[in-house]
């Protein structure tokens, strides 16, 4: 996972920044998965990001990255929009934030 260090040393020392890695597949993976399998839109639906809060994410005080399959981006996209988030834009900003790979 790119920058997996960077963004937990973040997590580590901003408590307001949370980092899930997630994988879907982890019998692709060379080396033994310890960590959380499943779909980025398993952890908000499981409420995982309040959980760690204490409070829900909400678009005022908020911002999602997501970075990812391009598929899984537009879904969890969908998803937060429906919750009332708004992807980021150069004329209209929004709290979601897209980089979308494969």
């Amino acid at each position: 996972m790119g920058y997996r260090a960077e963004l937990a040393t973040l997590a580590y020392y901003f408590k307001s920044f949370a980092y899930f890695p997630i994988i879907s597949k982890p019998g692709d993976e060379k080396e033994g998965w310890g960590g959380q399998t499943g779909h980025v839109q398993d952890l908000w639906r499981n409420k995982t990001l309040e959980q760690r809060w204490g409070t829900a994410p909400k678009p005022e005080d908020t911002h999602v990255f997501i970075c990812g399959a391009p598929a899984m981006a537009e879904e969890m996209s969908k998803f937060l929009e429906g919750e009332g988030f708004r992807e980021h834009k150069k004329k209209e900003p929004g709290q979601i934030h897209l980089e979308r790979f494969w």
